[in-house]
């Protein structure tokens, strides 16, 4: 062995049994503690900064059938699911989709949001991506709808205080989201 290698060999080492002092920092890729109330949802605390978007103004003039997004999808082999993708498209009011979401459901989205001085949009958009990404559970709805469920819970003091179970339901054989929704667990 080298000189050189044996140098760098002996210093890591050394450093092997260091620890920094003082206040330490975050694990690469974990986020900063966040002060104040704030919604989780499997292990990812919602950011208003972050989390902002604007599908309302994205969909603006364009027609229902247009993709608005494709979002991640897991797997679930208790039900024999593949992981994939999920549509989101600009839809409608009356059918699916964005436009859907937003005529029958900005009000309950819109109580999450509340709760943590956020827009509506972000919530939702935080909440179906985390039920689609990272599910607590997946159930066959029809069969033909899958609906993704995650448990978002309102942190305050560290504390879990409320919760709600976000329902995102995608079509099996299309895989377009079809609704999303929070209910409250009692």
């Amino acid at each position: 062995m080298s000189r050189a290698a044996l140098l760098s060999l002996s210093a890591v080492v050394l450093l092997a049994g260091c620890s920094p002092t003082g206040a330490s920092a975050p694990a690469p890729g974990a986020a900063a503690p966040i002060d104040g109330p704030h919604l989780r949802a499997e292990g990812v605390a919602f950011d208003p900064v972050a989390h902002d978007v604007d599908p309302g103004a994205e969909c603006e003039g364009r027609a229902g059938r247009e993709a608005l997004a494709v979002l991640d999808r897991a797997a679930w082999p208790e039900l024999g699911v593949a992981a994939g993708e999920a549509v989101m498209r600009c839809g409608s009011a009356d059918g699916a989709g964005w436009r859907h979401i937003a005529d029958g459901h900005t009000g309950d989205f819109g109580e999450l949001a509340e709760l943590v001085g956020a827009g509506w949009e972000d919530v939702a958009w935080f909440a179906i991506d985390r039920a689609l990404e990272q599910p607590t559970r997946v159930e066959e709805y029809r069969d033909d709808i899958l609906n993704y469920d995650v448990l978002v819970e309102l942190v305050d003091g560290g504390e879990a205080t409320r919760s709600w179970m976000v329902t995102v339901g995608v079509g099996l054989g299309s895989g377009q989201v079809i609704t999303a929704f929070p209910d409250e667990q009692r």
